[in-house]
């Protein structure tokens, strides 16, 4: 039977060798662990052993609203089940345009005739 030790041995040692980790110098890696994500709790993540971390990076088309919630997984999940993702490149789609109208519903009158959705890395 494998350990858990030897299972995260053969984890790291397939990350070294075969997963580029975007914007990162892999070489500060050659001595030391890649730090493995397991799992999420709310606005944290943790590694393979048990470090936890403040998740405040998010991504470029995502929004850090916290790992585990289930409302959001089965919204997600629905929406899945659809289309999982398209960008509004060009195209539209049904969600989007659900969006775009409860934004300029919710704008004063007359002030918004069309809302550009985006996501961007950072919020202000």
């Amino acid at each position: 039977m494998t350990s858990s030790l030897d299972a995260i041995t053969t984890e790291q040692e397939a990350a070294k060798r075969n997963l580029w980790l975007h914007f990162t110098r892999m070489g500060a890696y050659a001595e030391g662990d890649i730090p493995v994500i397991v799992r999420g709790s709310g606005a944290y993540v943790f590694d393979q052993h048990g470090r936890r971390y403040l998740d405040g990076l998010s991504g470029l088309f995502v929004s850090q609203v916290g790992h585990g919630r289930q409302e959001i997984a089965e919204a997600g999940a629905r929406q899945a089940s659809e289309l999982a993702y398209f960008p509004l490149w060009s195209y539209a789609h049904p969600k989007a345009i659900e969006l775009a109208q409860r934004l300029a519903d919710l704008a004063p009158a007359s002030t918004v005739e069309r809302v550009a959705i985006s996501i961007q890395e950072h919020s202000d």
